[in-house]
């Protein structure tokens, strides 16, 4: 594992270090003067050298020691969004799509909303890899469905919606198959929600949501993926480097929490 590597890498680093130094101090000669009388002092000249080292190795294992915490952190946040509470047992498995998400509009969808999905598309694309996201204009290419103010069309076609979470303002379902793989997908906003003050959130949270990122969090105020979140302006960093990881080559539909640990643990 690179994890163990790197682990090891640094410790042998700090090993030759301090052989080095108490090699050089043992030796009874200078490998810059033939002459005794310079041979001591030719080795305080050096051992100042050393002794850099020694603190540029020591810096280097700290610096790696808060990478892997920060990266710790990511991992776990991670799993919190995507796996849910998954501490009980090892039911929940990862879900994503594995194929281009083709989306369309079906309702008056507002103008500043619609210029709003055209940046969130764009934006979402430059951080996915393997697929890409689309506004396509025929009903019949999409796998995704964008709903405004269509409660009953929502209704009819996903029956098993409640008629309550349609009154939140909006609402995401994700479908897929066997091998957990997302397969088309949908969202409803209604039309205050769409042409108020938080609709540019909403679509975000919910189209972000449905990327196969079903759960919420308390941990970080700033993420999209807040609990009880109303509003934000974009993705924090944090957010974007939760949507790379999941859609990462490394990351595939169906593992479980020890699978994405032994996939992603290989960063430290």
């Amino acid at each position: 594992m690179k994890g163990l590597t790197s682990k090891a890498h640094d410790q042998s680093l700090m090993i030759l270090v301090i052989f080095a130094i108490l090699a050089f101090l043992s030796s009874p000669f200078s490998f810059i003067s033939h002459h005794s009388g310079n041979a001591l002092v030719n080795k305080f000249k050096v051992l100042p050298l050393l002794l850099l080292l020694t603190l540029y190795a020591t810096c280097a294992m700290g610096s790696d020691k808060r990478h892997c915490k920060n990266f710790e952190d990511e991992l776990g946040y991670l799993k919190e969004l995507t796996l849910g509470n998954y501490a009980a047992n090892n039911e929940k498995r990862i879900v994503k799509w594995v194929e281009d998400i083709n989306i369309f509009i079906e309702g008056d969808m507002p103008a500043s909303l619609h210029r709003e999905l055209d940046l969130l598309v764009f934006e979402i694309n430059q951080i996915l890899s393997g697929i890409e996201l689309s506004i396509v204009t025929i009903e019949d290419e999409a796998n995704y469905y964008i709903f405004v103010n269509s409660a009953q069309k929502y209704l009819e076609y996903y029956p098993e919606t409640s008629v309550e979470s349609l009154k939140t303002g909006g609402v995401f379902n994700t479908y897929g198959n066997l091998d957990y793989e997302i397969t088309h997908g949908s969202i409803y906003i209604d039309l205050n929600t769409a042409q108020s003050s938080i609709g540019k959130f909403t679509l975000r949270k919910l189209l972000s949501h449905s990327l196969g990122i079903h759960h919420q969090s308390q941990r970080y105020e700033s993420s999209v993926f807040a609990e009880n979140r109303r509003s934000i302006n974009g993705y924090s960093d944090l957010d974007k480097v939760i949507i790379e990881l999941l859609y990462s080559k490394r990351i595939k539909a169906g593992m479980d929490k020890f699978e994405v640990d032994d996939a992603l643990l290989n960063r430290c």
